[in-house]
């Protein structure tokens, strides 16, 4: 017990001092298929020492063409999934940097995605639209999907 304690508070520690970490240059991102996304750059993928599995991580999104209002962003790996509820207007020509420590038995597999407000509310709306023709179980989990992204928007949508 008193080791898994410590580890997440190490964990807790590294992800608090990783999110204040602005690194210099960045490598593009390629995402789990392979795609690259324009707005997204890998910037540190370094092991954690003593902790086999565990890397820290970080993401960077920049608002090159147009101001960007970021809802969620997905840290992702082979063995994890970290989504950060951040909501933060990114102003055009300026870029932000998310990080965590993620686990992943290959840190090739580490990638993420960002959703935009805009995209969050047009989800909200076609679950809304979709509610009626879903079963029971389909319609639980639209409405874990719709509140997780009411939640991290503030929106609701009509």
């Amino acid at each position: 017990m008193k080791a898994r304690i410590s580890t997440m508070a190490l964990l807790t520690i590294a992800t608090l001092l990783f999110s204040a970490y602005q690194p210099g240059a960045a490598a593009p991102y390629y995402s789990h298929d392979g795609s690259v996304d324009d707005d997204l750059t890998k910037k540190i993928i370094k092991p954690l020492r003593n902790h086999a599995n565990y890397w820290m991580y970080s993401i960077e999104t920049c608002a090159t063409d147009h101001v960007m209002r970021v809802s969620v962003m997905t840290l992702k790996s082979d063995m994890d999934e970290v989504n950060l509820g951040v909501n933060k207007i990114i102003p055009k020509g300026e870029c932000r940097t998310y990080g965590a420590v993620m686990k992943a038995k290959d840190p090739n597999t580490l990638g993420g995605s960002l959703l935009e407000t805009h995209e969050a509310v047009e989800k909200m709306e076609q679950i809304l639209k979709d509610m009626k023709s879903m079963t029971k179980k389909e319609r639980k989990i639209a409405h874990h999907e719709f509140m997780q992204l009411f939640a991290v928007t503030g929106v609701l949508p009509r």
